[in-house]
């Protein structure tokens, strides 16, 4: 496969993931991500060009990390890491707000990521998630993300703002994650399909939400509430 193969390809799957399709999955245990961010996907092409290529050491500001095919090999190495979650957005804020030093993160079909404080020994790993997981773990850290201007902050005060007008929450929200009353049950027929729980319907927003689908949610709670 050659540079301009790559590159073809790359130009090509990114013009059919333009958008996320509706309905859209905003369920507890649905997928982080309906999109394959643009880093991943090029590193993904190269790896597939050339699997013998050096798996990248990207410098992640104040964290050091380990990665791996899934979270039991990542326990496996790091069994005292009490602290592990699935890498959904609004995960990643509890953790970055809650000053812990280390943890476990399960990102899905991407791998597992040990991230630390303090030094940490991983070995030369020559498997996609090797190459993948830097550039993503870079990205779901980025200030772009979660500095005062970043999507995160910025989608959440839109949308806690509204569902507070609304008075449709029905406990604590974070960025990404919000438990609804009951009756929010009907933006499902809109294509926001969320997870029904005893006392509240919840949405948890993947990290591929993106400005067009929170203005389609904006305008259906205030057509529907």
């Amino acid at each position: 496969m050659t540079l301009r193969t790559i590159e073809g390809q790359f130009s090509e799957i990114l013009l059919k993931e333009e958008s996320e399709a509706f309905p859209v999955n905003l369920t507890m245990d649905g997928p982080i991500s309906h999109l394959i961010h643009p880093k991943v996907l090029w590193a993904t092409l190269e790896f597939q060009n050339n699997p013998q290529q050096e798996a990248p050491s990207l410098t992640i500001t104040g964290w050091n990390y380990d990665c791996f095919k899934n979270q039991a090999e990542a326990t496996e190495k790091y069994p005292h890491i009490a602290l592990q979650f699935t890498g959904r957005p609004w995960n990643i804020y509890q953790f970055l707000v809650g000053g812990q030093s280390e943890a476990i993160i399960d990102f899905q079909d991407l791998g597992a990521v040990v991230i630390s404080r303090d030094t940490l020994n991983p070995e030369n790993k020559n498997e996609l998630f090797a190459h993948v997981l830097p550039h993503w773990l870079n990205y779901a850290l980025s200030p772009e993300l979660w500095d005062g201007n970043g999507k995160w902050p910025r989608f959440h005060e839109r949308l806690s703002k509204l569902l507070k007008s609304k008075n449709l929450l029905e406990g604590q929200e974070y960025p990404g994650y919000y438990p609804l009353k009951t009756s929010a049950k009907r933006i499902e027929s809109f294509g926001f399909i969320g997870s029904q729980l005893d006392k509240s319907y919840v949405l948890v927003l993947p990290w591929s939400f993106s400005l067009t689908t929170l203005k389609k949610l904006e305008e259906v709670l205030d057509l529907e509430f």
